[in-house]
């Protein structure tokens, strides 16, 4: 209840300004030491990459609607496409593409080609295939068990959470299957456009029996099957895989009656030993906002990933991807109840940042978007997009954390054509989830610039009144009550969740009633064009743009320096 209490009153006090999206004057005054960032954009040797688009890529499963799309920025939509094949919890045969019709097993790839078909003709592109739930015909012929007795399969694992998990009984019969879905789609679409469709074997394989109900060797022996046929067809196909995080255990007991834990590091060296290829290898990435380790981007890093992307047996021209990250409160069954205020939209940019150091590829996306208005990391995304394509420099941070327990941090950019500088900064805490007063940052940029050079720049601020869910929260002061008290609020709903999961009946009401009112939220807002003059260096070549400005609490801050 004080957490509640607090939030809301933090709410109220940003809608008053405190935590505004009117960006405060050059000459605001310091009050305490700021928080120094410097990055030095004259030297090749503070150059980290290049900033690249890993943000573009939706996942959508056998309920998705194509006409929903994601926030694209003006790209097209791309689509990951889960359980293509059939295979599904509802055991709806209609949409199986290997069917037992009584006396014989028959194709039905139309069935995949018109899922296709859906997403192509509402202006889609097909990013990924996904080959994981075999479709149910290939159960014909298992005989299933109440115990693990080692040979047979069990039999509450039949029907998983999200439909067949097991391997195909007749790996011949996969194999000549998957031959011949690939090249149906080569002879439907040509082999060009496949081509340039990806293709994964299972998802989540090792969160058992959710997504697989045998052990760690069938599978790798159904992807190396499985890779063999598809390559069979098409031998520069892009194939890989999907697996939980390095740190994953498992307490799933199988019908050989062993326990396993996470697949990933053991793929890794399987592989080599086996000459078994992949262009790819992907994890999944769930934080918990109640979990302060999960939040963690070091912690993270070395524990969940690095055990894999720095195997002495990882394939080096393999990419390593997130391929499903949603930040949530909590996981239901099948589902989640994601985080809703803008404590996810600096999350997504603590999260960036760690992607950019580490060259991880992708991170696929649940729904970023709704009636028109972006959620909270979508909105960071907006401001990334800007910077697709700049030159990604080191910088240097005066302390890791503020004597509040803010974790305060930026990305550090140059569009390489004209030396204009973007900047994204952050603020998160992973310990304390209460909004704080605003710090006080200072920029220190070196760039090839005499001293008393002329630049401009504005900045956009993403906070708690670019997020439609906290707006209503704070003008329905009985949404952060609960309802146990006379309020809105489910009794054990989380601050951050959103008001679809928190809300009750009454509430949900009122907040539809009231989306209207706060129209779309979709753009940045940015705040009006500042004078400066850059100040001398050392170097007379050299000069540095210092900005001094105050960074909200669980904010991101988007700043353009332009000559």
């Amino acid at each position: 209840m004080k957490l509640l209490k607090l939030t809301l009153l933090t709410l109220c006090i940003g809608m008053t300004g405190c935590q505004s999206s009117t960006t405060p004057s050059h000459n605001d005054k310091v009050v305490e030491t700021a928080h120094t960032f410097t990055a030095d954009f004259t030297t090749e040797q503070e150059k980290h990459g290049e900033i690249y688009d890993f943000f573009d890529v939706a996942v959508r499963t056998e309920g998705g609607n194509p006409k929903s799309k994601p926030a694209t920025f003006g790209r097209k939509a791309k689509v990951n496409k889960v359980r293509m094949l059939g295979g599904w919890y509802n055991q709806d045969l209609t949409g199986d593409t290997y069917i037992w019709d009584g006396e014989k097993y028959v194709y039905n790839f139309k069935a995949a080609t018109d899922r296709i078909d859906s997403w192509l003709e509402n202006d889609w592109d097909i990013f990924q295939i996904v080959l994981d739930n075999p479709p149910w015909a290939f159960q014909r012929g298992y005989t299933f068990v109440e115990q693990p007795d080692g040979i047979h399969y069990l039999a509450k694992d039949r029907v998983g959470v999200y439909g067949n998990g097991l391997p195909p009984k007749d790996a011949k019969a996969w194999h000549n299957y998957i031959r011949a879905f690939i090249t149906h789609l080569v002879d439907t679409y040509g082999e060009k456009q496949v081509l340039s469709w990806r293709f994964r074997v299972g998802s989540e394989i090792d969160t058992r029996p959710q997504h697989w109900a045998a052990t760690r060797q069938e599978f790798f022996e159904h992807y190396q099957n499985t890779v063999l046929a598809v390559k069979s067809v098409l031998p520069k196909a892009v194939i890989g895989t999907h697996f939980r995080e390095a740190t994953h255990k498992s307490k799933y007991i199988d019908y050989t009656g062993n326990t396993e834990d996470a697949y990933a590091p053991h793929f890794v060296s399987w592989t080599k030993q086996n000459n078994v290829p992949y262009d790819f290898l992907a994890i999944s990435y769930y934080p918990h906002i109640t979990h302060p380790h999960e939040m963690d981007m070091d912690e993270v890093y070395q524990k969940q990933i690095a055990p894999i992307i720095e195997h002495p047996d990882y394939n080096a021209d393999a990419r390593f991807e997130i391929h499903e990250y949603k930040f949530i409160v909590k996981m239901k069954r099948a589902g989640f109840v994601s985080v809703a205020t803008s404590h996810n939209s600096a999350f997504f940019a603590m999260l960036s940042k760690m992607m950019l150091e580490k060259n991880i590829k992708d991170v696929y996306q649940w729904g970023n978007a709704r009636r028109g208005s972006y959620s909270p990391e979508a909105m960071t995304q907006r401001a990334l997009n800007d910077m697709v394509g700049n030159r990604f420099y080191r910088n240097t941070r005066s302390e890791t954390r503020s004597e509040r327990g803010n974790h305060i941090d930026g990305i550090f950019s140059q569009k390489p054509n004209n030396q204009d500088i973007d900047i994204l900064m952050f603020s998160f805490n992973k310990d304390n989830m209460e909004y704080q007063k605003p710090e006080p940052i200072q920029l220190s940029l070196r760039v090839d610039k005499p001293a008393g050079t002329q630049f401009k720049y504005r900045v956009a601020q993403i906070d708690n009144t670019s997020n439609f869910d906290q707006l209503f929260f704070a003008d329905h002061p009985k949404a952060m009550i609960p309802q146990s008290q006379g309020g809105w609020r489910k009794n054990d709903a989380h601050p951050t969740a959103s008001a679809t999961n928190a809300l009750n009946e009454t509430g949900l009401k009122v907040y539809k009633e009231s989306l209207s009112k706060y129209g779309k939220i979709n753009k940045l807002n940015w705040g009006e064009w500042q004078q400066g003059k850059t100040i001398a260096d050392s170097n007379p070549a050299h000069s540095h743009v210092q900005i001094q400005k105050t960074l909200p609490s669980f904010a991101v801050q988007s700043y353009q320096i332009r000559w």
